[in-house]
Formats: C-alpha cells, structure tokens, sequence
C-alpha cells in the first residue's frame, strides 16, 4: 500500500526523534544509576523502552505504507552529567516531539489515513504524559534544591 508521501515524512521524522530519545534515555538511566540515582535511572530506563516500542512500530508502519527510512538522520546525543541539564534535555526533545506529532495529526486527517493518525495520537498522549513528569521533576529541582531531590533519586 503507498502511503501519503507528507505522512511518509511525518512518520521518518518522527521515528528519528524516537530513535534520539531511545538513545538519550538509555544514557541518561546509566549515569544515574552510576551515580546512585536508581529511582530516577529506572524511569528513564523505561522511558528508553517505551521509545525503543514507538521506533519499532513507527519503522512498521513506515514499510507497510511503501517508504523508505532515513534511519541516518537520528540526532547526535548531548552527554551531560548534572541531572537538572539531563531533564532539561529531555524537556527539549520531548516539546519537539509534541509540536511534530501534533502537525503529523492533522496532516493524517487532511489526506484521510486514519490508521497513522491513530498511531500518532497514541503516541502524542505518551509525549505529553512524559513532558508533563519531565516539567514536574525540574519543578521538584527547583523547590528542593539539587542536594534534596538527588538524594529523594537515590
């Protein structure tokens, strides 16, 4: 089956972001948990997971409509060692995550393919529940001071 070519895009660009966010999250969950941080290693652990999901299924869906996948394109990760930089980055990849999806949305609707939509309204809800725990432990950072909120990670 040929797929929209601007769905086509949607569905490359979006898996690059996924394919960034896999990597960036299975870091992140490393040096947390090499500095001690299980509690917020392991949720970045299964953010990793859950993006490592969205990649497989959005790279099935992107075959299945007949496109071809720049799976190049997957973005250079930053390494930063100060968790308030990693949630930060995390915020930033995630917003853009949620601008993209949110056009991608709409472009399904235009030209009527309903199943890539769903696909990504699916996972627009699991960006926005991840912006929405990324904005509030930066919050948490900033109530508690870094000491306090590392040491409720631990």
């Amino acid at each position: 089956m040929q797929g929209d070519p601007q769905v086509l895009s949607y569905l490359d660009r979006y898996l690059s972001i996924e394919l960034t966010g896999y990597k960036q999250y299975l870091l992140h969950a490393g040096l947390c948990r090499d500095a001690g941080l299980n509690k917020l290693a392991d949720k970045q652990h299964a953010y990793s997971e859950e993006e490592f999901s969205h990649s497989g299924r959005l790279l099935a869906r992107l075959l299945f409509l007949q496109g071809v996948p720049g799976m190049q394109d997957v973005r250079q990760i930053e390494v930063k060692t100060e968790v308030e930089a990693q949630l930060q980055l995390d915020q930033a990849l995630v917003s853009q995550a949620i601008d993209l999806l949110r056009e991608a949305v709409a472009c399904c609707t235009t030209v009527g393919d309903a199943v890539s939509r769903e696909l990504f309204q699916e996972m627009l809800a699991d960006e926005e529940q991840h912006l929405h725990w990324a904005s509030t432990q930066l919050a948490l950072l900033g109530k508690m001071g870094a000491a306090n909120y590392l040491q409720s990670q631990m």
